[in-house]
């Protein structure tokens, strides 16, 4: 029987939130060896971990826009002190839209199938197969990339010196 959980709080150990859509939980996080069901949905989850940090999911969302121009797909930066950076494998209100921890990963592999999927190899040894393109894997993990760069450079040039 699996342990059901009514609320979760994203943290340095999550690595992905898959859509479930059970009649029980909406969401399997992963974690290094685990998985964990929620009754939330991923966007729920990340919303939730917004607010934590006293922000909400649009408002980041309108920041992160705003310094790199990305429109859709855009990567959420939850705690970046803590390198909490989560990008979308889909548009937001997909139904198979997964939200993957940037930090997690390793590398993304081409799935060894005709269709366009990859295999996300995250640091713990885990994989994770998807059917998303390793193109657009790899460029969510770049603009990913974008958003880290352009906080720590929003953050430096937010620092008065005396």
């Amino acid at each position: 029987m699996k342990d059901i959980l009514g609320h979760y709080s994203i943290h340095s150990n999550t690595m992905a939130l898959l859509p479930a859509n059970r009649m029980d939980y909406y969401t399997i996080v992963k974690e290094p060896d685990r998985d964990i069901y929620v009754k939330q949905p991923p966007i729920e989850l990340i919303k939730q971990a917004c607010l934590e940090r006293f922000a909400t999911y649009d408002g980041v969302r309108e920041a992160v826009q705003h310094y790199t121009g990305f429109k859709r797909k855009v990567p959420i930066p939850i705690n970046p002190h803590l390198n909490l950076y989560f990008f979308p494998t889909h548009a937001t209100n997909h139904f198979d839209c997964c939200w993957i921890s940037y930090y997690h990963v390793l590398r993304i592999e081409k799935s060894l199938t005709n269709h366009p999927s990859s295999t996300i190899l995250f640091k713990s040894g885990e994989r994770l197969h998807l059917d998303v393109s390793p193109y657009v894997l790899k460029k969510q993990m770049e603009r990913t990339l974008e958003c880290m760069e352009g906080y720590l450079d929003w953050q430096n040039k937010s620092v008065v010196v005396c």
